[in-house]
């Protein structure tokens, strides 16, 4: 990843707790217009563990839909479940993202051998040419 400055960006939501996408948008725009490196969505400030996967994967579809090729892009994609992890880690890569943020497994707690081994391995495994951030949130 190279150099510069990236927003963390909050997802917006309506009054009636849908995905505000027009909202969405111009806090990318925002990002964009002022020469931001790029973009990091649906990390712990985009509210990853309260989205459901559909909105998570809808967030990321949309970001990376209109920042292509205008700035990067990184998607949160961790999950407390390696499985999901890795899903979430196919679609963003799928989408054309530029990087992936993993958050540590937070709850069930593994050391930091078996988060190498079989979460970070797992995903960098599977999508060999895709850049992984750890995103580590100490105990």
């Amino acid at each position: 990843m190279e150099n510069g400055c990236f927003t963390a960006l909050i997802t917006p939501f309506t009054d009636t707790g849908e995905l505000n996408q027009s909202g969405l948008n111009q806090l990318i725009e925002f990002q964009i217009q002022n020469h931001i490196t790029g973009v990091l969505v649906t990390g712990t400030t985009g509210e990853s563990p309260t989205l459901k996967w559909e909105e998570h994967n809808h967030v990321i579809d949309l970001a990376a839909k209109q920042a292509k090729g205008r700035c990067r892009i990184i998607a949160g994609t961790g999950s407390n479940n390696t499985d999901e992890a890795v899903t979430a880690g196919g679609h963003a890569a799928g989408q054309g993202v530029d990087a992936l943020l993993m958050v540590d497994p937070y709850y069930n707690g593994p050391s930091s051998l078996e988060i190498r081994r079989e979460y970070y391995e797992a995903v960098a495994t599977k999508y060999p040419d895709m850049e992984i951030i750890p995103y580590i949130i100490p105990g």
